[in-house]
């Protein structure tokens, strides 16, 4: 990869620049403006990592537009790629063809479960599913729809056409999507409830890459690592548009290890990395063991889940000359939303910021008005990176999306700087006997605690009161509390009735890909567990 400056904002995008554009255009004005500098960084099937530049991206993209059109494939139809992050090159050139073609892009769960795989399968009803062969077998029991082999040989019926060998005629730069036209599907974590289709246009995709990648600050020297699956907001909305917004280049990464993430940061000389709060601290764990090269790392932002104080300290620590930041987004928004900037960090450590730009935010009430600083609200986001609404769901569509607001479900509260302050899922609010406890704040309550990892607070069902508040906690290792020395902790920074009265230890929680804790499996992974409720040593069950 060529060396360039670590930051470098000779090129600053302003929103009037590229809010008219499709995806397709964007990579054609930074082929122009910067044809060799690197764009991509991602793993083939083949088994090689591929660095493309802004005018290979370009070309790619025309030519896989044209070979989608060649096989059938038509501006509006549906595109299933069932491909994870060792593919990640061939999943992000499918797309970009898709995207040149006016074609909708619909990135697929590869660890989904069959149930939830056929649900996606028959809610998008694809024209074509992009995947390898290994996973064949699998698509043909659950889909008659047609497949498209990435690991074929070049010569089967069914084999994908590797740009690099293709050709673009016939794919006229004047035909094309409208900036508005839907670009992708992209499903929701599904943590609650199943997961939600959530439509995008070329004009949001963008507007999120514009948003995210301000308030990330990225420039066209920057390299910019995720750990991001494909199949999430994540890859595609906040990784690649965020950095080709602003001549960035998009260091996807393949292997789940934290050396190997350490590894490629190292080789790639990233200079900004994005994760979730889990994954940076385990990160910071291998650290500790071995010796990595992140001199060219600048910053690091996390979202997904506030990032404990200690935590903070620690990564100042360990890596002196980086800044951090947080970020809040979701699917629906784009994943655009909240930034706190590093010079907020660790004073305000557990807000989730103020409005990226060109976002709006508020806080309401129940009957959708401002609620004032200070008072508990319903966070709601506008600004054109906001999706289209769901997928073949008015329903959850209009419930969702009131006013040209999103309504998030997630409750804050607005701060004298003008911050919020992440208070609970609406969802996740323990309603006592008509007292409503904040599952957030037991959890932080108790993440105060050295001898404990993470923890979740779920509803715990009570005949008379309704729900009680269950906590499942991870210990670290070699550690362990009993539930009376827990409540004598939590008693010193919750009122009387938020303070769990039963106690799971787990060896671990669920999570989804992304790291987020997947409460909804909770209930059935303790149901069948005695808590910890006489103030006896509690062990992992």
């Amino acid at each position: 990869m060529e060396s360039e400056a670590p930051h470098d904002d000779s090129l600053p995008p302003s929103w009037d620049a590229v809010s008219g554009k499709t995806l397709r255009q964007l990579l054609e004005l930074r082929a122009r403006q910067q044809p060799h500098r690197v764009a991509l960084s991602a793993q083939s099937i083949q088994g090689f990592r591929d660095r493309l530049t802004y005018a290979q991206l370009a070309l790619f993209s025309r030519r896989m537009g044209g070979w989608l059109r060649a096989i059938g494939i038509e501006s509006g139809d549906r595109v299933a790629i069932y491909l994870a992050n060792d593919a990640g090159r061939e999943a992000i050139l499918t797309a970009l063809g898709c995207f040149a073609i006016g074609a909708v892009a619909v990135p697929m769960n590869t660890r989904a479960a069959d149930d939830d795989l056929v649900h996606a399968l028959d809610l998008v009803t694809p024209a074509l599913v992009v995947c390898g062969t290994a996973s064949a077998a699998r698509l043909q029991r659950l889909t008659r729809t047609r497949q498209v082999h990435i690991d074929a040989p070049a010569n089967a019926a069914n084999a994908w056409q590797d740009p690099l060998h293709g050709t673009d005629a016939g794919l006229s730069a004047a035909v094309g999507p409208d900036p508005d036209s839907p670009a992708c599907l992209l499903f929701t974590s599904g943590t609650t409830s199943r997961s939600k289709a959530v439509i995008h246009s070329h004009r949001s995709m963008i507007a999120a890459g514009f948003a995210v990648g301000q308030a990330v600050g990225l420039g066209a020297g920057d390299l910019y690592q995720g750990a991001f699956p494909f199949f999430t907001s994540s890859c595609l909305n906040l990784g690649c548009m965020s950095s080709w917004v602003h001549g960035a280049g998009f260091v996807l990464e393949h292997l789940p290890g934290n050396a190997d993430r350490l590894r490629l940061a190292e080789s790639e000389q990233s200079t900004v990395y994005h994760g979730v709060p889990a994954v940076i601290q385990y990160m910071l764990d291998e650290c500790e063991r071995g010796t990595y090269a992140l001199g060219r790392l600048r910053r690091i932002a996390y979202g997904g889940a506030p990032m404990p104080v200690a935590a903070i300290e620690r990564i100042a620590q360990a890596w002196p000359w980086v800044d951090q930041m947080q970020i809040w987004g979701m699917t629906e928004s784009g994943p655009a939303g909240a930034s706190l900037p590093p010079h907020w960090l660790p004073a305000k450590a557990g807000m989730i910021g103020a409005a990226m730009p060109n976002c709006e935010l508020r806080a309401v009430d129940e009957n959708g008005q401002a609620v004032p600083p200070g008072e508990p609200g319903e966070l709601c986001f506008r600004g054109p990176s906001m999706a289209q609404g769901y997928f073949e769901n008015p329903q959850e569509s209009a419930n969702t999306f009131r006013n040209g607001w999103l309504h998030t479900g997630d409750i804050v509260v607005q701060d004298e700087d003008g911050l919020f302050r992440f208070v609970d899922r609406s969802k996740d609010v323990i309603n006592r006997g008509g007292l409503k406890v904040s599952s957030a704040a037991i959890e932080n309550a108790l993440q105060r605690l050295p001898q404990i990892q993470e923890v979740a607070v779920i509803p715990f069902p009570h005949p008379k009161l309704g729900e009680e508040a269950a906590a499942c906690i991870v210990f670290r290792p070699g550690a362990a509390l009993d539930s009376e020395r827990l409540e004598a902790h939590c008693v010193q920074w919750l009122a009387d009735y938020a303070v769990p009265r039963h106690w799971f230890i787990l060896e671990s929680l669920p999570r989804n890909p992304m790291g987020k804790v997947l409460k909804r499996d909770l209930p059935a992974l303790i149901a069948r567990r005695a808590p910890a409720t006489d103030g006896s040593p509690c062990e992992p069950q």
